[in-house]
């Protein structure tokens, strides 16, 4: 039998469910919103928050391995964010919505703070800093931060290094002919 007369703290009651369910509703819904306001695709082409996200990250894991000329070096991140559209929109919708919403989380100043540390956009971020925020990912003792480091990391690097253009700054000779 249950005494009434005890209103222990820990013991919590309807009204404070109710309050706490709403309150975690309403901050869910706010950062599901700021992630789709912020999205990184639309109808198969990159956003604009999208391109600054693949461009940060771009120059943050294979940027030695781009040219140092500024024109070639846009060229190449260019050819690159193309590439990038293409990959993406050859892949099942399951995983354009995750690669959708992973870039929408580094998109979103809020969210991307969180995973990264980064305070400002990628756009104005210095290369040591993208690098710092790079590492702090892939570091994080939460699995969801390394999880998101491998997938941005793997998406970069699967189209980088599948375009020929881009074997001579890796020291890649190219296949050899048998």
């Amino acid at each position: 039998m249950v005494d009434k007369a005890i209103n222990h703290p820990l013991t919590p009651k309807r009204r404070w469910f109710l309050k706490t369910a709403l309150a975690i509703g309403a901050v869910g819904a706010t950062f599901g919103s700021l992630v789709y306001w912020h999205r990184g695709l639309s109808h198969g082409r990159l956003t604009p928050h999208g391109r600054d996200v693949i461009l940060g990250l771009t120059r943050g894991i294979v940027g030695p391995m781009l040219p140092k000329d500024p024109t070639q070096r846009q060229a190449a991140l260019e050819a690159h964010l193309s590439a990038m559209e293409r990959y993406i929109n050859g892949l099942p919708a399951v995983l354009q919505v995750e690669i959708n919403a992973i870039l929408g989380l580094l998109g979103n100043g809020v969210t991307r703070y969180m995973l990264t540390d980064l305070r400002g956009g990628w756009q104005g971020a210095s290369d040591t800093d993208i690098e710092r925020a790079l590492e702090t990912m892939r570091i994080n003792p939460l699995p969801t931060h390394r999880l998101t480091y491998q997938v941005v990391r793997g998406l970069t690097c699967m189209t980088f290094f599948t375009q020929s253009t881009n074997w001579p700054g890796t020291g890649y000779p190219g296949p050899l002919d048998v």
